[in-house]
């Protein structure tokens, strides 16, 4: 009786922790994705900032000054540029390539973005699906990404942005390119809207599930790169 009863309480134990694991594991998930998106974010600016440095004009290296034999006077400080660093894509979380971040300031989003779609990825970031146009080129950079539970999480507010919002695109060069936003629409899965590629307009695709934990539709918002950018 007794070793039945401990039977009894160890299962029960058992059966208690992995309720408990199956509660939170999802949680715990999320924000191991999350760590791995910040991480990716920073590697990305940081990335940036070093193409920034390297493609300015030189640094003015003020010590570096040579004597000239003749009358003695200092010659022109000579200028000097950080070496050439080539960027290293296996830095990066799981090996992936950032092409740049994407920064829609009416609902608070500022996400790296990936060059692929593939799902292990695509928890960590949006990314552009292949055979469209990369962003900021004639034609139509299509970006897919997750729409999270959690609110602000990757695209899940996306369904609040409206026809006249600026989004904004930073590739790894460092260039800043606006895309005013001039459609918000709803489609089933099997429409290629989506896909569909101008002759001679640059645009952006944002693609993404809706409603929210029941996926039936697409959700795209479609913005148009301003002359000039910003």
């Amino acid at each position: 009786m007794r070793i039945k009863t401990i039977f009894l309480s160890v299962a029960m134990v058992i059966t208690l922790f992995t309720g408990i694991w199956f509660l939170v594991s999802p949680s715990l998930n999320r924000q191991a994705d999350l760590a791995r998106q910040e991480d990716l974010l920073d590697s990305i600016i940081a990335a940036i900032a070093f193409n920034q440095a390297y493609n300015h004009e030189p640094i003015i290296d003020e010590s570096a000054t040579e004597w000239q034999t003749d009358n003695y006077a200092p010659c022109e400080p000579f200028p000097t540029a950080p070496p050439p660093i080539p960027l290293d894509y296996a830095d990066f979380p799981n090996g992936i390539i950032p092409i740049g971040i994407l920064t829609i300031d009416s609902i608070d989003l500022r996400l790296p973005i990936m060059e692929g779609v593939d799902e292990p990825e695509l928890r960590i970031a949006p990314g552009r699906v292949p055979q469209t146009a990369a962003v900021g080129e004639v034609g139509n950079a299509v970006i897919a990404g997750h729409r999270n539970f959690t609110f602000g999480s990757m695209f899940n507010r996306l369904g609040e942005v409206e026809i006249g919002d600026i989004l904004e695109f930073q590739a790894m060069s460092g260039e800043v390119m606006a895309f005013e936003v001039f459609e918000v629409l709803v489609i089933t899965p099997e429409n290629q809207i989506a896909f569909v590629q101008p002759q001679n307009e640059s645009i952006i695709t944002l693609y993404t599930c809706t409603p929210i934990r029941e996926a039936t539709h697409r959700l795209l918002v479609r913005a148009i790169k301003i002359e000039g950018g910003i």
